[in-house]
């Protein structure tokens, strides 16, 4: 008659024994919301997360002049019941601005995000992305985009200042001519440089002119811009901008982009992907499971061309790889240094190819060269993903 008492206690000791270690495994026991957090079944514990709102994702500016500057403010709503936190993951093209303010919106709040652009492409159609960060769980990732199409500036003949033939140390001057066909009360109130450090590197200048001057016969009034080079400029391609102001009402404001190429004693030269024209390396499509690489030449000629030397200051995006090698010296006035460019494998799909889809990439070497101490040169790419199929 002992056997069901000593049965009984077995059992209730083989479970208390399987409880503790059940605990000691899994710990404590957790709440329905714990549970549901760590599933992500977000329904049990919705009061909990932030709910991101947003008006549109897409806007269209319609028409733009080139160097003109457009905004847009998108409306986000937080429908949750937990902090909404924004921040901006990246966008297609430095000239692409989105401002998030501090990047907190408390339940029920609504603010602008604004996101701005300026149509430095050429005249054509663009599209350009903002890919904001939050930490609502349903989209942790959201993108903003504008679109529209570019144009030329009324009355501005030429279209830029282009520099053909410049050489490192000239003085050149290029001009262009701002026109007003139907007010005759057109003013440019100024005219500087976009960006203050390239003020050592060019003049520019403003002036009223006679009709006669004038490139359009049809114009009432006009202005003659002038850039005028000075010291010694860096090598390689000019990609600047002169920001003028008007007393227009519409286009105010808008900017005229400096092109060409300066050269001198030092050269990026190789074959393949090097593009002279442009300045820069084409690497086309490249798959991130297999990156890519050019191996070029810095060519150093004249008086100075053994004691050259060249260090990596800058470079856009900071994902390429740039080597720099011994350099190989070939006579006392021609040496030639290796140099590597390299898109490391694993990088996630991108657009740098210079198209109004994504702007190039650049590379700016440092030299102790007394008249070339700067040079810089393009870099052209796409990454892709190797697409699965079965």
């Amino acid at each position: 008659m002992r056997a069901l008492p000593i049965a009984v206690l077995s059992i209730l000791f083989g479970s208390v024994l399987g409880a503790v270690s059940a605990y000691w495994s899994i710990g404590p026991q957790k709440s329905a919301s714990d549970i549901a957090a760590i599933r992500g079944d977000i329904n049990e514990v919705e009061a909990s997360y932030p709910k991101i709102s947003v008006d549109a994702l897409h806007h269209d500016f319609g028409s733009m002049q080139r160097g003109t500057t457009r905004s847009h403010a998108y409306r986000v709503t937080n429908n949750g019941d937990a902090p909404l936190k924004l921040n901006v993951a990246s966008t297609t093209c430095k000239c692409t601005g989105c401002d998030v303010g501090d990047g907190i919106v408390d339940p029920g709040e609504t603010i602008d995000v604004t996101l701005e652009w300026i149509a430095k492409s050429n005249p054509g159609t663009f599209r350009q992305t903002a890919t904001l960060d939050t930490n609502d769980p349903r989209a942790r990732r959201i993108e903003l985009t504008v679109e529209g199409q570019v144009t030329t500036v009324t009355g501005l003949q030429p279209e830029e200042f282009f520099f053909a033939g410049l050489h490192a140390g000239d003085e050149q001057v290029e001009s262009v001519y701002l026109m007003g066909y139907e007010d005759e009360n057109l003013t440019i109130e100024s005219a500087k440089l976009a960006d203050a450090r390239t003020d050592e590197w060019f003049e520019v200048s403003y002036t009223k002119v006679d009709n006669d001057e004038l490139p359009a016969d049809n114009a009432k009034v006009g202005y003659r811009i002038d850039v005028k080079t000075i010291g010694n400029l860096p090598l390689g391609p000019l990609h600047h901008w002169v920001t003028v102001k008007t007393n227009q009402k519409e286009n105010s404001e808008f900017q005229i982009p400096i092109q060409g190429t300066v050269r001198g004693d030092i050269e990026v030269t190789g074959p393949g992907l090097w593009n002279d024209v442009t300045s820069a390396v084409h690497f086309g499509d490249v798959q991130s499971e297999e990156g890519a690489e050019v191996k070029l030449f810095l060519t150093v000629t004249g008086g100075h061309a053994k004691e050259t030397t060249f260090e990596v200051a800058e470079v856009d995006p900071e994902t390429l790889e740039i080597e720099i090698g011994d350099p190989l010296i070939l006579r006392d006035e021609l040496v030639k240094v290796p140099l590597t460019v390299r898109i490391p494998k694993g990088l996630p799909p991108v657009i740098r190819n210079g198209s109004d889809l994504g702007e190039a990439g650049h590379v700016v070497l440092k030299t102790n060269h007394p008249i070339n101490p700067e040079i810089s040169f393009g870099v052209r790419f796409v990454i892709k993903r190797q697409s699965i199929t079965k």
